[in-house]
């Protein structure tokens, strides 16, 4: 008679997958990698546990994976491996391009900067912009389970903003609605090194009628930006539109983005906005900060 294995809760769930995915199945390759602190470490994923599930499986002679992975989940696992067949079969096939196979080194390097791979792949410049352009634009990348344990976006976002091809703006502007923490400062950082030509893109956006997720992600781009008096000028416009007031996250990102304004007139404007009954504490709490900091 089979012995019934212990409820696993999700995070097991996840160290099965990524056990499977990332290294060989073998919890003792896994063991080795995270007591290293390789790049790839799963911050949730307690070392004592990883062993508590070894010494499980052991004991009780089943294969965890097969016995209580869903198989939607063994299914993201298959599509894991096989991702690192094709990248690897990369460097066997003569006839890819040198682009090829420098973006496979940058999606399985192992050093915490990658900075030799980005590097590398920059120096291609305008050959390595759409097959950059993909990598942020592909969910697939974005996921941990998958090779580059998620940093392949991070990467990605750090070659384009040094090769400075404006056509990746919108993309790299795109891939902030996959509101990915792990991956929103690259796209923010690489954005904002556009300069003007991006600060132009995000202008455009927030000046449009409707008020969409869009407007919000542009909103809390230009509070990115460097004090500026235009951005504060058109985030004041916006403020002043009680529609918009009264949403707080949009709104908040909006206040911050005033701090460029630098005449007297558009700061009175500014300060007069707290009163309104439309703008919450936290908002006109923020909006006198600001107004502080210029007196």
């Amino acid at each position: 008679m089979t012995t019934p294995i212990p409820l696993l809760d999700a995070i097991d769930l996840e160290i099965l997958m990524h056990k499977d995915a990332h290294f060989g199945k073998s919890f003792n390759v896994m063991l080795d990698y995270y007591h290293q602190d390789g790049v790839g470490v799963m911050p949730d994923f307690e070392i004592s546990r990883i062993e508590y599930l070894m010494s499980l499986e052991k004991h009780l002679g089943q294969n965890l994976s097969e016995e209580c992975l869903p198989e939607a989940a063994k299914e993201a696992v298959m599509r894991s491996i096989d991702l690192y067949v094709q990248l690897r079969e990369v460097y066997e096939d003569p006839s890819k391009s040198v682009v090829s196979t420098l973006l496979s080194d940058l999606i399985l390097c192992e050093d915490e900067l990658a900075e030799k791979e980005i590097e590398a792949v920059s120096a291609q410049k305008e050959a390595a912009v759409d097959p950059l352009i993909h990598l942020i634009s592909a969910p697939t990348f974005y996921d941990p389970i998958n090779p580059g344990y998620g940093r392949a976006p991070i990467f990605a976002a750090d070659c384009l903003a040094k090769i400075q091809n404006p056509k990746c703006i919108p993309h790299l502007f795109e891939a902030l609605s996959y509101d990915n923490f792990y991956t929103d400062e690259a796209m923010i950082t690489a954005l904002i090194k556009f300069g003007k030509k991006a600060k132009d893109f995000i202008l455009k956006i927030i000046t449009g009628n409707m008020i969409t997720k869009d407007t919000e992600i542009a909103a809390m781009l230009l509070a990115s930006f460097p004090p500026d008096e235009e951005i504060g000028k058109v985030a004041l416009c916006k403020l002043e539109d009680k529609n918009i007031l009264k949403k707080e996250n949009l709104a908040s990102y909006l206040v911050c983005a005033c701090e460029g304004l630098s005449k007297d007139e558009d700061r009175d404007r500014f300060y007069a906005i707290a009163k309104c009954p439309e703008a919450s504490t936290m908002v006109a709490n923020e909006i006198l900060i600001i107004a502080k900091t210029w007196r």
